[in-house]
């Protein structure tokens, strides 16, 4: 093999290794980006559930605002 294939290869190879690389980066970046939201609404939901009814939450951050109205108990026949 002449150095010239041999320099070829090695550069397909090293891109190839950058390409999965940056996949696998981005990857792991989206996944953890999905298990911060997961965790964000998990808070969000039990902070609600502890609220008493007519109670008002109001969250805000740069990325999202939220606001939520907890309403007041069903009756015994479930109607509102």
């Amino acid at each position: 093999m002449d150095p010239m294939s041999m320099t070829m290869i090695v550069a397909g190879v090293t891109s190839l290794l950058g390409l999965f690389a940056r996949l696998a980066y981005r990857a792991a970046r989206d996944r953890a980006d999905v298990r911060r939201a997961e965790l964000a609404q998990q808070g969000l939901s039990e902070r609600v559930r502890l609220l008493p009814p007519g109670s008002r939450l109001s969250e805000r951050c740069p990325e999202r605002s939220v606001e939520v109205l907890v309403g007041r108990p069903a009756d015994q026949s479930g109607a509102r």
